[in-house]
C-alpha cells in the first residue's frame, strides 16, 4: 500500500474524467484512438506497444490550458482573461507534467480494456536511462518521459496476465479431520526458535564463513566484459539467493569458507525478466569482496527464561507447551487447508511458465512469508527458507503460484471482502508473536508494499473457511487407537486360524 503503483498514482480513468463533460468526451476519444500492438514474451507475459495519436494529446493539452486559464491569477489581467500564450509560458511545464501522467495512465487502462487483458499488478515500462534500456515502475518511468510537441507518443510496457481456467466443484470436498498431539520434540523446537528470535548477528573477525552467516560485501556484476552493477556494503547470506533479481544457486558454495578481505565470484545467467532487456539471456559473473562476517548468536536459555518471567527451564517448557496446545486448533486448520489445496490443485488445470519471473515468484511466496510471521518464526529462518524457494525449489513455488490464482478466483466468485479491522487484527497477531509494537509492524509491512498481500491472504483464508463449511468432514481416529485395533484384528485372525487347524 505504501507503493500504490499505476492505479494509485494515476487513478481510475473514469474517475479522472469526472470533472466535466468535456473531460469525459476526451477520455472516450482516447479510448477509441489509442492503439496497442501486443506480443507474447512468455507464458502469462505480454509486451504492449501503446501509441497515443498527436491529435489526442493536443486536444487534452487545449482542455488543460483552457481550464487553467479560467482559474489562473495572472498579474495585469482579470481572472479568466489572460492570453493563452502567457498561460503556456508561465505554467507550461506543470501542465505538460500533469498531462504526461494522465496520458500514460488513461492510454494504458484503455489498451488493456480494449484488448480484454486480465493483468496482474502494475506494468513495467521500458525507458532509456544512463545505464541503458531498463524496465521500471510508473514512478521512475515518469522521470524519463517527455510528451512530443506535435507527434504521436509511443511507449512500451510489459504486463503479466492471469491464467484462464474453470473451477472444480467447491462443495462437498472430503476432508479428514487430523489428530494433532504436542510432543517433547515440538516443545524443544519452539524453545530453540525463541532463542533464535531474540538472538542477534555478531561480527566474527576471525575464522571462515559458514552456511547462513551474513556477509557485508562490495559486489560487481560483469556481463560481456562490462560492469553493469556495482554496490558497496551490500548484505548477503551464505546460501543460494537472488541478487539483483538473478538466481545464484551456487552462491552458498562459492562463499563457503570465505574470510574477511577475500574475493569470491560466481557465474550467473541473466533471467528473461531482468530490468535491462538488452542483457536478458546472457551469462555474467558476480564478484564479492568480503568486508565482514556475521553469525547468529541465539539468546542464552537463561535470558529467554528471564524474558518470559519464568523461574526455570522446565517452567519455560511448560509455558511453551501450553502455548502450543492453544495453537493446536490453528495447526488443525492448516492441516485441513492442505487437504483443500490438494483437492483444488488436482482438479484445476492450467499451465504456468517453465521459468517463473521474479514478480511471479514473489507473488507465490507472499502467503508463506505472512503465515510464517503469524506463527512467530524467526526472521532469519524465514529468509533462509525463502532464499531456498526462490533459487532452487521451482516445483513448490509453482504450486504456491497456482494456488494463489485458484484461491483468488474462488474469492472473487464468492464476493469476499476484507475490512481494515481484519487487517489490523492480523498485524496485531504478528506484533504479539515478535513482542513488538503494532505500529512498527504495520509501518514495515507498508514500507515493503505487503499490506496488500496481507489483505489478500485474509481474503483467501475466508475463502478456505467457506470451502471447509461446505466440505464433507470425516473423523479420523488417533494413531494409537488405530494401531490397537489392528493388533486386535490380527489376534482374532490368528485365533481363527488356530481353530481351523
Amino acid at each position: 500500500m505504501d507503493n500504490p503503483g499505476l492505479s494509485g498514482a494515476l487513478g481510475d480513468p473514469d474517475m479522472m474524467a469526472a470533472a466535466d463533460e468535456k473531460a469525459k468526451e476526451l477520455l472516450e476519444d482516447l479510448k477509441k484512438e489509442v492503439k496497442a500492438e501486443i506480443s507474447e514474451i512468455g507464458a502469462l507475459r505480454k509486451e504492449l506497444r501503446v501509441t497515443v495519436p498527436a491529435k489526442v494529446i493536443a486536444d487534452h493539452m487545449d482542455h488543460n490550458y483552457e481550464e487553467l486559464r479560467q482559474d489562473a491569477q495572472v498579474p495585469g489581467f482579470r481572472k479568466g482573461h489572460a492570453p493563452r500564450r502567457l498561460i503556456e509560458k508561465r505554467f507550461g511545464h506543470d501542465v505538460r507534467a500533469s498531462l504526461k501522467t494522465a496520458i500514460i495512465g488513461q492510454s494504458y487502462f484503455a489498451a488493456i480494456e480494449n484488448n480484454e487483458l486480465d493483468v496482474l499488478g502494475d506494468p513495467l515500462f521500458r525507458v532509456e536511462t544512463d545505464e541503458g534500456v531498463k524496465l521500471v515502475d510508473i514512478g521512475e518511468a515518469l522521470q524519463h518521459v517527455e510528451l512530443p510537441e506535435s507527434e504521436d507518443y509511443t511507449y512500451t510496457c510489459e504486463v503479466e496476465i492471469r491464467p484462464t481456467f474453470e473451477l472444480p466443484e467447491l462443495t462437498g470436498i472430503e476432508i479428514k479431520m487430523p489428530v494433532i498431539a504436542i510432543s517433547d520434540a515440538d516443545v524443544n523446537s519452539r524453545v530453540e526458535r525463541l532463542q533464535k528470535m531474540y538472538g542477534r548477528y555478531e561480527p566474527k573477525p576471525e575464522g571462515a564463513a559458514e552456511p547462513d552467516d551474513e556477509l557485508v560485501v562490495d559486489l560487481k556484476l560483469i556481463v560481456d566484459g562490462q560492469e553493469v552493477k556495482k554496490e558497496e556494503n551490500a548484505s548477503l547470506s551464505v546460501r543460494p539467493m537472488r541478487v539483483d533479481g538473478i538466481a545464484l544457486t551456487d552462491l552458498g558454495q562459492a562463499l563457503a569458507g570465505v574470510k574477511a578481505s577475500e574475493t569470491r565470484s560466481v557465474d550467473c545467467t541473466i533471467p528473461d525478466d531482468y530490468e535491462r532487456a538488452d542483457l536478458r539471456g546472457k551469462t555474467g559473473q558476480f564478484s564479492f569482496l568480503v568486508h565482514e562476517i556475521k553469525r547468529l548468536t541465539p539468546m542464552p536459555i537463561e535470558q529467554v527464561i528471564e524474558h518470559y518471567g519464568c523461574e526455570s527451564a522446565d517452567q519455560l517448557r511448560q509455558f511453551v507447551r501450553e502455548d502450543l496446545e492453544a495453537e493446536k486448533d490453528n495447526v488443525i486448520e492448516r492441516a485441513k487447508h492442505e487437504q483443500v489445496y490438494d483437492y483444488l490443485l488436482k482438479n484445476t488445470e492450467f499451465d504456468l511458465p517453465e521459468k517463473l519471473s521474479s514478480r511471479q515468484i514473489d507473488r507465490a511466496l507472499a502467503r508463506r512469508v505472512l503465515e510464517a510471521q503469524q506463527s512467530g518464526i524467526p526472521v532469519d529462518e524465514i529468509k533462509a527458507r525463502l532464499d531456498e524457494l526462490r533459487t532452487t525449489t521451482q516445483e513448490q513455488v509453482g504450486r504456491d503460484l497456482r494456488l494463489s490464482f485458484i484461491l483468488e478466483k474462488i474469492a472473487e466468485k464468492l464476493e469476499l471482502e476484507v475490512t481494515d479491522e481484519e487487517v489490523n487484527s492480523a498485524i496485531a497477531q504478528i506484533a504479539r508473536r515478535y513482542g513488538r509494537r503494532f505500529d512498527r509492524i504495520r509501518d514495515e509491512l507498508q514500507k515493503d508494499g505487503r499490506l496488500g498481500d496481507l489483505a489478500e491472504q485474509i481474503r483467501q483464508d475466508k475463502c478456505l473457511a467457506q470451502l471447509l463449511r461446505d466440505a464433507k468432514v470425516v473423523e479420523v481416529e488417533p494413531e494409537a487407537k488405530t494401531t490397537e485395533k489392528k493388533k486386535v484384528k490380527k489376534a482374532k485372525k490368528a485365533e481363527k486360524t488356530e481353530e481351523s487347524e
